[in-house]
C-alpha cells in the first residue's frame, strides 16, 4: 500500500506549535511581575494557535490534509458524508449510476452497522468507502483525547472491514475538526486525512440550487467535493438527492468527470 500522502511538510509546524504551547506558560511566569497583560497575551496566543490548527478544517499544522488531487483531466472527486441512510443512499446511488459517476462515501460506523445492505450496495455499484468515525460526535471529537480518538477510528474501521472485508484508505473527522491526536493515529493505521476543496453547505442551506451553484463556482480539475446524506430526512426528504442531482448535472455539462483518484495523486 502506498504511504500516506503529505500535502506539505508539517512535522516542523507540529513541533513548533506544541513547543510554543509548552513554553508559553514558562514565558508568562516572569512576565507577571512586569505586566500581567503580557503574561496573559502569551497564553492567549498559544491557545489561539492550537484552536486554529484544530478548528480550521484545511489547516495542516497538526499534519497533512488532502484537499485536492493532481490530474491533467477535467476530473473531480465526489465525497458524500454521514451515511449510509435509508432515506437517501439508494436514491443517490441511482443518480450516480445515471450520470456514470463514481463517489466515495465517508460513512459513520453506527450507520454502517444498522444498514449493512446499503454498504454492500455502495460497493457493488463500484463506489468506495471511507472512515468518518464510529459515532460522529461533531461537537466533541475535536477535543477528544488519544484513547477516544483511536476508538472512534478503529470501531468504524472494524465495521467497514466486516461489511464486507474491504479496508478503507481515508479518514475524515466530523465536520473536518481534527484534534492533535488524529494524525499519529492515522499514521499508525496508514490512513490519509481527507478534507475538501469545496463544500456545498448542504447541511445549512435549504436551497438545492444554491448548494449546486456554490459547488460549481468552487471546482477546478482535481477538486474534492463535499456533500452529505441523511440530514432532514423527515422535513426535506428529497433535499440531499436533489443537491447531488444538480451538482452532477451542472458539472457534467461543463465536461467534468466524477472519479475516485489513486492515492498517489494527492498533493
Amino acid at each position: 500500500m502506498p504511504s500516506v500522502p503529505r500535502t506539505v511538510s508539517t512535522g516542523r509546524a507540529r513541533t513548533l506549535l506544541l513547543g510554543f504551547a509548552v513554553i508559553a506558560p514558562l514565558l508568562a511566569l516572569p512576565l507577571i511581575s512586569t505586566s500581567i497583560w503580557l503574561a496573559l497575551l502569551s497564553l492567549f496566543v498559544s491557545h489561539m494557535l492550537i484552536l486554529y490548527a484544530t478548528l480550521v478544517p484545511g489547516c495542516q499544522w497538526w499534519g497533512p490534509v488532502c484537499t485536492r488531487f493532481t490530474t491533467a483531466e477535467r476530473e473531480v472527486w465526489l465525497t458524500i458524508d454521514d451515511g449510509p441512510s435509508l432515506a437517501h443512499t439508494l436514491k443517490m446511488l441511482d443518480l450516480l449510476k445515471h450520470f456514470d459517476a463514481k463517489a466515495t462515501f465517508f460513512v459513520i460506523g453506527e450507520n454502517a452497522e444498522k444498514y449493512p445492505h446499503l454498504i454492500t450496495e455502495i460497493l457493488t455499484q463500484g463506489h468506495t468507502l471511507a472512515n468518518h468515525t464510529y459515532s460522529h460526535r461533531s461537537f466533541s471529537f475535536w477535543c477528544a483525547g488519544p484513547g477516544r480518538t483511536r476508538r472512534e477510528i478503529d470501531a468504524c474501521a472494524a465495521t467497514l472491514r466486516t461489511l464486507p472485508e474491504r479496508p478503507a484508505l481515508y479518514f475524515r473527522a466530523p465536520a473536518g475538526l481534527k484534534n492533535m491526536f488524529v494524525h499519529p493515529a492515522l499514521t499508525r493505521r496508514r490512513l490519509a486525512l481527507v478534507g475538501w476543496t469545496v463544500r456545498g453547505l448542504d447541511t445549512v442551506k435549504r436551497d438545492a440550487a444554491a448548494v449546486a451553484e456554490r459547488v460549481e463556482h468552487g471546482v477546478s480539475p482535481g477538486a474534492i467535493i463535499l456533500l452529505h446524506e441523511g440530514h432532514r430526512a423527515e422535513s426535506m426528504p428529497d433535499f440531499h438527492p436533489r443537491c447531488l442531482e444538480l451538482v452532477l448535472q451542472r458539472l457534467s455539462a461543463r465536461g467534468f468527470r466524477f472519479v475516485i483518484p489513486r492515492r498517489e495523486q494527492f498533493l
